[in-house]
């Protein structure tokens, strides 16, 4: 069976059906998936039924993986693989519990020189009670959608970038990926060319140019202004559930409205990129 892609919002993403990702796939069904990403952005592929092994192999279809930070994360037999488990979510400074992805929008591992250009996140168990979604926003449209002034006042920013100085992150991790590194605020979108907003707001250190405070207000307000309805699409996840989104062109945020004692496992695989224009 051809797989088959269908748009989901208005604003981002595609699903495709038509697909098992545990058997053999044709050079065109690999073709069809790869291009709905670039048109896309997002792509969900449900009802997956993946050994690690084969969920290795179907990231690949998208390029080579690359290593995680926060290694106590890691699948010890798969180190490419990230197991995000809610009952395991790390407490901040003042005690409050952020399961991973839930505590700002933001793009993927931007305190390494080359961050990944894709993510995948696969479904292994959801909540009972409900909830703990992941909200998706097109920054190609947050970008297009700003006044030309706003446009000209953003594009030439460059953001330096930090690992999270929090309790969860280990000395071992700030040693290996904590070189600071700078990235356009505005980046250029190698395989399309267009622009986009490229931020994580947690791993700004400063905007260059601007004091560590001043940075920090610039860069909320500036994600007050571009989080709008209208770039956004909410992910209700399904176990089996495979998303596949772009890091150069998407934030996210991992929804903290359930119960993480519950347990809200994910499986998480990055995609090598390369360094941000």
């Amino acid at each position: 069976m051809t797989v088959s892609i269908s748009p989901i919002s208005d604003a981002l993403g595609a699903e495709a059906t038509g697909i098992d990702l545990t058997q053999p796939i044709t050079d065109a069904d690999k073709d069809a998936l790869r291009q709905a990403v670039l048109d896309n952005l997002v792509l969900v592929i449900r009802d997956q039924h993946l050994n690690p092994e084969q969920y290795l192999a179907a990231v690949r279809l998208f390029g080579d993986t690359m290593p995680q930070h926060l290694t106590h994360l890691l699948m010890k037999e798969h180190p490419e693989i990230a197991v995000l488990d809610s009952r395991d979510s790390g407490a901040d400074t003042d005690g409050t519990i952020f399961p991973t992805g839930s505590r700002d929008w933001h793009t993927d591992h931007t305190n390494h020189a080359k961050p990944p250009k894709l993510t995948a996140l696969y479904a292994i168990t959801l909540p009972k009670s409900g909830g703990g979604d992941t909200g998706f926003a097109n920054m190609q449209k947050a970008f297009d959608n700003l006044p030309p002034s706003r446009k000209c006042e953003l594009d030439g920013l460059q953001t330096i970038n930090k690992i999270e100085d929090k309790p969860y992150v280990s000395a071992a991790d700030k040693e290996k990926y904590g070189a600071l590194q700078s990235h356009p605020l505005i980046r250029t979108h190698p395989e399309t060319g267009r622009k986009a907003i490229y931020i994580h707001p947690g791993k700004v250190a400063k905007i260059d140019g601007m004091t560590a405070a001043e940075s920090h207000e610039f860069v909320d307000e500036l994600m007050d202004q571009v989080i709008q309805p209208d770039v956004t699409y909410r992910h209700e996840w399904r176990p089996g559930d495979l998303v596949i989104w772009d890091n150069r062109a998407i934030v996210h945020l991992a929804h903290r409205d359930y119960d993480h004692t519950e347990g809200r496992i994910m499986q998480r695989v990055l995609v090598k990129g390369d360094a941000p224009y």
